[in-house]
Protein backbone atom coordinates (compact mmCIF):
# COMPACT_ATOMS: atom_id res chain seq x y z
CA UNK A 1 0.00 0.00 0.00
CA UNK A 2 1.46 3.26 -0.99
CA UNK A 3 2.38 5.67 1.63
CA UNK A 4 0.24 9.03 1.87
CA UNK A 5 3.26 11.32 0.43
CA UNK A 6 3.60 8.81 -2.00
CA UNK A 7 0.15 9.22 -3.09
CA UNK A 8 0.41 12.80 -3.46
CA UNK A 9 3.58 12.87 -5.08
CA UNK A 10 2.21 10.60 -7.52
CA UNK A 11 -0.70 12.29 -7.89
CA UNK A 12 1.28 15.83 -8.49
CA UNK A 13 3.78 13.74 -11.26
CA UNK A 14 0.77 12.55 -13.18
CA UNK A 15 -1.35 15.93 -13.07
CA UNK A 16 1.56 17.68 -14.43
CA UNK A 17 2.33 14.98 -17.25
CA UNK A 18 -1.54 15.92 -18.21
CA UNK A 19 -1.43 19.27 -17.95
CA UNK A 20 1.37 19.70 -19.82
CA UNK A 21 -0.02 17.01 -22.56
CA UNK A 22 -3.45 19.02 -22.79
CA UNK A 23 -4.04 21.67 -20.71
CA UNK A 24 -5.11 23.38 -17.76
CA UNK A 25 -8.99 23.36 -19.88
CA UNK A 26 -8.77 20.20 -21.33
CA UNK A 27 -7.83 18.14 -18.17
CA UNK A 28 -10.06 16.91 -16.01
CA UNK A 29 -10.20 15.19 -12.65
CA UNK A 30 -10.93 11.79 -13.95
CA UNK A 31 -8.37 11.83 -16.44
CA UNK A 32 -5.97 12.59 -13.69
CA UNK A 33 -7.16 9.71 -11.74
CA UNK A 34 -7.64 7.20 -14.79
CA UNK A 35 -3.82 7.79 -15.51
CA UNK A 36 -2.47 7.66 -12.05
CA UNK A 37 -4.81 4.78 -11.05
CA UNK A 38 -6.19 6.61 -7.46
CA UNK A 39 -9.46 6.55 -6.55
CA UNK A 40 -11.46 9.51 -6.45
CA UNK A 41 -11.20 10.01 -2.33
CA UNK A 42 -7.61 9.79 -2.52
CA UNK A 43 -7.30 13.02 -4.98
CA UNK A 44 -10.23 14.92 -3.09
CA UNK A 45 -8.17 13.88 0.47
CA UNK A 46 -4.78 15.93 -1.09
CA UNK A 47 -6.69 18.24 -3.17
CA UNK A 48 -10.03 19.99 -2.75
CA UNK A 49 -10.30 20.76 -6.22
CA UNK A 50 -8.50 20.54 -10.05
CA UNK A 51 -7.63 24.34 -9.10
CA UNK A 52 -6.09 23.61 -6.34
CA UNK A 53 -3.96 20.98 -7.63
CA UNK A 54 -3.25 22.86 -10.79
CA UNK A 55 -1.65 25.45 -8.36
CA UNK A 56 0.57 22.57 -6.91
CA UNK A 57 1.64 21.65 -9.93
CA UNK A 58 2.79 25.30 -11.09
CA UNK A 59 3.98 25.75 -7.72
CA UNK A 60 6.69 22.50 -8.10
CA UNK A 61 7.32 24.38 -11.77
CA UNK A 62 8.11 27.38 -10.25
CA UNK A 63 10.27 25.76 -7.47
CA UNK A 64 12.30 24.02 -10.06
CA UNK A 65 12.69 27.07 -12.51
CA UNK A 66 13.53 29.14 -9.67
CA UNK A 67 16.56 26.62 -8.59
CA UNK A 68 17.75 26.94 -12.19
CA UNK A 69 17.38 30.34 -12.02
CA UNK A 70 19.38 30.66 -8.31
CA UNK A 71 22.29 28.43 -9.66
CA UNK A 72 22.98 30.45 -12.69
CA UNK A 73 22.26 34.03 -10.80
CA UNK A 74 24.59 32.70 -7.48
CA UNK A 75 27.31 31.20 -10.13
CA UNK A 76 30.32 33.47 -8.89
CA UNK A 77 32.58 31.83 -11.50
CA UNK A 78 30.43 33.48 -14.24
CA UNK A 79 30.87 36.93 -15.74
CA UNK A 80 27.30 39.51 -15.31
CA UNK A 81 26.92 39.29 -18.98
CA UNK A 82 26.62 35.28 -19.19
CA UNK A 83 24.72 35.27 -15.99
CA UNK A 84 21.96 37.89 -17.89
CA UNK A 85 22.35 35.63 -20.86
CA UNK A 86 21.30 32.45 -19.41
CA UNK A 87 18.97 34.40 -16.70
CA UNK A 88 17.13 35.20 -20.11
CA UNK A 89 17.41 32.07 -21.70
CA UNK A 90 15.65 30.20 -18.52
CA UNK A 91 12.79 33.43 -19.03
CA UNK A 92 12.11 32.11 -22.60
CA UNK A 93 12.24 28.61 -21.81
CA UNK A 94 9.74 28.88 -18.81
CA UNK A 95 8.02 31.67 -21.11
CA UNK A 96 7.35 28.56 -23.71
CA UNK A 97 6.77 26.22 -21.11
CA UNK A 98 4.13 28.19 -19.74
CA UNK A 99 2.31 28.99 -22.82
CA UNK A 100 3.11 26.29 -25.08
CA UNK A 101 2.97 23.34 -22.39
CA UNK A 102 0.50 24.51 -19.67
CA UNK A 103 -1.25 26.57 -22.25
CA UNK A 104 -1.54 29.47 -19.86
CA UNK A 105 -3.18 31.77 -22.34
CA UNK A 106 -6.64 29.59 -22.27
CA UNK A 107 -6.33 30.07 -17.96
CA UNK A 108 -8.86 32.52 -16.88
CA UNK A 109 -7.67 35.51 -16.37
CA UNK A 110 -7.10 35.35 -12.19
CA UNK A 111 -5.51 32.51 -12.39
CA UNK A 112 -2.45 33.96 -14.77
CA UNK A 113 -2.58 36.94 -12.56
CA UNK A 114 -1.36 34.80 -9.43
CA UNK A 115 0.92 32.83 -12.19
CA UNK A 116 2.64 35.78 -13.33
CA UNK A 117 2.89 37.07 -9.61
CA UNK A 118 4.20 34.32 -8.44
CA UNK A 119 6.80 33.81 -11.27
CA UNK A 120 8.17 37.59 -10.69
CA UNK A 121 8.40 37.28 -7.17
CA UNK A 122 10.70 34.36 -7.84
CA UNK A 123 12.95 35.62 -9.53
CA UNK A 124 13.53 39.35 -7.84
CA UNK A 125 15.61 37.78 -4.77
CA UNK A 126 17.83 35.23 -6.79
CA UNK A 127 18.51 38.61 -9.39
CA UNK A 128 18.43 40.91 -6.45
CA UNK A 129 21.58 39.21 -4.95
CA UNK A 130 23.67 38.75 -7.81
CA UNK A 131 23.35 42.55 -8.08
CA UNK A 132 24.31 43.41 -5.20
CA UNK A 133 27.67 40.53 -5.33
CA UNK A 134 28.82 42.84 -8.69
CA UNK A 135 27.60 46.13 -7.07
CA UNK A 136 30.21 45.68 -4.20
CA UNK A 137 32.89 44.02 -5.72
CA UNK A 138 32.48 46.96 -8.09
CA UNK A 139 31.79 45.21 -11.58
CA UNK A 140 28.79 47.18 -12.20
CA UNK A 141 27.48 50.21 -10.95
CA UNK A 142 24.38 50.61 -10.61
CA UNK A 143 23.02 54.22 -12.13
CA UNK A 144 20.34 54.47 -9.75
CA UNK A 145 20.49 55.24 -6.22
CA UNK A 146 18.11 52.68 -5.08
CA UNK A 147 18.77 49.25 -3.08
CA UNK A 148 19.48 45.46 -5.08
CA UNK A 149 15.79 44.52 -4.32
CA UNK A 150 14.59 47.85 -5.80
CA UNK A 151 17.08 47.52 -8.80
CA UNK A 152 15.78 43.77 -9.72
CA UNK A 153 12.68 44.52 -9.36
CA UNK A 154 12.62 47.38 -11.52
CA UNK A 155 14.76 45.28 -14.35
CA UNK A 156 12.20 42.38 -14.01
CA UNK A 157 9.49 44.41 -14.43
CA UNK A 158 11.32 46.50 -17.44
CA UNK A 159 12.08 42.74 -19.44
CA UNK A 160 8.43 41.62 -19.07
CA UNK A 161 7.54 44.68 -20.49
CA UNK A 162 9.17 44.31 -23.44
CA UNK A 163 8.63 40.53 -23.89
CA UNK A 164 5.08 41.62 -23.62
CA UNK A 165 5.16 44.19 -25.76
CA UNK A 166 6.53 41.97 -28.56
CA UNK A 167 3.87 40.08 -29.99
CA UNK A 168 6.91 37.23 -31.19
CA UNK A 169 6.17 33.70 -31.73
CA UNK A 170 8.33 32.20 -29.02
CA UNK A 171 9.54 29.50 -31.44
CA UNK A 172 11.11 31.39 -34.11
CA UNK A 173 14.94 32.60 -33.60
CA UNK A 174 14.74 35.65 -35.08
CA UNK A 175 11.68 37.04 -32.94
CA UNK A 176 13.77 35.74 -29.89
CA UNK A 177 17.16 37.37 -30.82
CA UNK A 178 15.33 40.47 -31.61
CA UNK A 179 13.99 40.08 -27.96
CA UNK A 180 16.94 39.67 -25.94
CA UNK A 181 18.82 42.80 -28.26
CA UNK A 182 15.98 45.06 -26.80
CA UNK A 183 16.34 43.25 -23.11
CA UNK A 184 20.08 43.88 -23.14
CA UNK A 185 19.75 47.31 -24.10
CA UNK A 186 16.94 47.72 -21.65
CA UNK A 187 19.31 46.46 -18.97
CA UNK A 188 22.66 48.40 -20.23
CA UNK A 189 20.58 51.78 -19.24
CA UNK A 190 20.81 50.83 -15.47
CA UNK A 191 24.38 50.09 -15.25
CA UNK A 192 28.15 51.03 -16.01
CA UNK A 193 29.88 48.03 -16.25
CA UNK A 194 33.59 48.15 -14.83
Amino acid sequence: MAKRGETRERILNIATKVFFEHGYEATSVKMILDEADIVTGSFYHFFPSKEALFESVVEKFLQDYTKKVCSILSDETLRIDVQFHLFMNELQNASKTYNHELQGNKLHWTMQHALHNKTIEAMVLPLSEMLGRHIKAGTIQSRLDVDPVTLAAIIIKGIEAIIHSNPCDVSNMKDQDLVKEQIVDFVRLFFDFN
